[in-house]
């Protein structure tokens, strides 16, 4: 028996990996999805270390040391990100304000003691590092501790980081997620705007973010060792939280992994007041937050007053997710609170209509609950997941510009009220609501044990090199093949050239037979 202990605690030994995840963003909405991920790993006997600014605080978590940058925060509520999106701003103000609050958020999270002391630690350390890649400062980890790296992201990635992985980038078929565009482009317009926004971000992230990413990993890491360029090319894995309704139907080299429907597991309640005016509400609910990351003191004009208005018109219960609890001329029948359990309230059948900003988790949300959706997008990839959701039937979009009193009531009035219409029309957006969840739901595994599973083959494969694309290895010119096109134009110039040559010898020649041969003539 004691033979046998030992024998599994040896196993146990071998099968357990130190695993590092920073995952920096202040956003609850995407820690989230890594929250999920590093208590599913430490379940599973990995000794974890998770520097995070929303730690989980689980004291039966005995394999999880964090580290708590939650102080980055303060600098979240410096920024409005509520117009953050080219229908406000350009590539290039977009680009100016990521980066200053990255080096910002850079400078803050570095700058912890317990951070600092992580650093100190030998380079074998970890057998793993786990980073979300929107700030590619984060890939110089590698540069400190020698142990293969995944980039998890919440949402999709820019198109560069898809190119230099070696997955297909074409700006017709696959637009970039800051492109705000959907699926294949067909006008000329649509086309040479896309084109614009991918070679933006090539120059972009080639002249000045990674560069400047460069100089922050030579500062925190040490200097030497490969670029954060070259980091990127050789990530042992990419997974990306790329559901199938909002997929773009890119097919992806096999170190890109897409998963979905992790962070569902929360295991919310209400609380006795809550439940008791979601139970009362018989003649239905509608259910308003523009989630984490729009925040209504950053939001400009009347846009505040124009929504209380419009949900003091409706004839329905309305709870709403609102900065203060109280507020001036708030109508009788809307609910503020600073906080709500969303999966818990989006669960109970008396929601009928869920107003949205369209964040990815917040749709998935509503997708597996088949709540039908109003979509008001500001920032980031929700102007192209309002896109989607309302191509797919399931929900009407209202851009901030035209928010109007009259415009909100009337269209959640639409959604919510198209049970009451005739037999064809009956239910059309809570029945493709329904038809979406069943799409999303059938999958042969679930999502965190599809992470898991990936994880632990980088881990027994010691980087799975062999999932890497060659395709990451080339150049632009080589990629678009532009070293054949140019020898292919150089031949037929070539070939155009002695063609004219060979000609003009012919015809000159043939011009002097002719003279030879009429002189000859008219001297017989």
């Amino acid at each position: 028996m004691k033979l046998l202990i030992l024998l599994f605690s040896t196993f146990s030994a071998v099968n357990c990996a130190r695993i590092l995840g920073f995952f920096s963003f202040p956003s609850i909405s995407h820690q989230f999805v890594f929250r999920s991920i590093m208590k599913e790993m430490s379940l599973h006997g990995h000794d974890v270390t998770f520097i995070t600014p929303n730690p989980l605080n689980d004291p039966s978590l005995v394999n999880l040391t964090e580290i708590d940058v939650s102080n980055a925060y303060e600098l979240f509520r410096k920024y409005d990100f509520s117009n953050f999106g080219r229908s406000s701003l350009s590539i290039f103000a977009i680009t100016d304000m990521m980066n200053s609050f990255s080096e910002e958020v850079i400078a803050v999270e570095m700058g912890q003691k317990s951070v600092q002391e992580l650093l100190q630690k030998p380079s074998d350390t970890f057998d793993l590092i786990m980073i979300e890649p929107h700030f590619s400062f984060f890939f110089g980890l590698k540069k400190k501790f020698d142990a293969p790296i995944i980039a998890v992201s919440s949402m999709n990635v820019y198109s560069y980081y898809h190119h230099l992985t070696g997955n297909p980038t074409h700006p017709v078929l696959y637009p970039d997620v800051f492109s705000e565009k959907l699926g294949r482009q067909s006008s000329l317009i649509e086309k040479l705007d896309s084109t614009f926004v991918t070679l933006m971000w090539i120059l972009l992230s080639e002249l000045l973010m990674f560069p400047r990413s460069d100089q922050l990993a030579d500062k925190y890491f040490g200097e030497g060792g490969p670029t954060i360029k070259e980091i990127i090319k050789d990530t042992s894995l990419w997974m990306l939280n790329v559901n199938p309704i909002f997929s773009d139907g890119k097919p992806n080299v096999p170190n890109v992994i897409e998963y979905f429907n992790i962070h569902m597991k929360r295991n919310e309640s209400y609380p006795k007041d809550l439940q008791q005016i979601l139970d009362n509400a018989k003649e239905g609910v509608v259910y308003f937050s523009l989630g984490t990351n729009v925040r209504f003191d950053h939001v400009q004009g009347d846009v505040k007053k124009t929504i209380i208005e419009a949900l003091g018109d409706l004839p329905y219960t309305v709870i709403c997710k609102w900065e203060s609890e109280k507020l001036e001329g708030q109508p009788k029948n809307v609910h503020l609170r600073k906080w709500l359990p969303q999966q818990a309230i989006l669960a109970h059948p008396h929601v009928k209509v869920f107003v949205t900003q369209g964040g990815l988790q917040s749709s998935e949300e509503a997708i597996i609950n088949g709540v039908p959706l109003v979509v008001i997008p500001f920032l980031g990839d929700q102007p192209l997941n309002a896109q989607i959701l309302t191509s797919k039937g399931m929900a009407e979009t209202i851009l901030p510009k035209h928010l109007h009193r009259k415009i909100l009531t009337e269209t959640i009035m639409k959604v919510a009220n198209e049970e009451k219409s005739f037999a064809v029309l009956f239910s059309r957006y809570r029945n493709k609501a329904k038809e979406l969840r069943d799409i999303f739901l059938d999958q042969p595994q679930s999502g965190i044990d599809k992470v898991i599973w990936w994880c632990e083959y980088v881990i027994r494969h010691k980087g799975a090199k062999h999932l890497r694309s060659p395709a990451a290895d080339l150049p632009l010119y080589e990629y678009f093949m532009l070293d054949v096109l140019a020898v292919v134009l150089i031949a037929l110039y070539l070939v155009f050239k002695v063609s004219k040559t060979i000609i003009r010898i012919l015809m000159v020649f043939l011009r002097t037979t002719l003279l030879t041969t009429s002189k000859k003539k008219k001297k017989n």
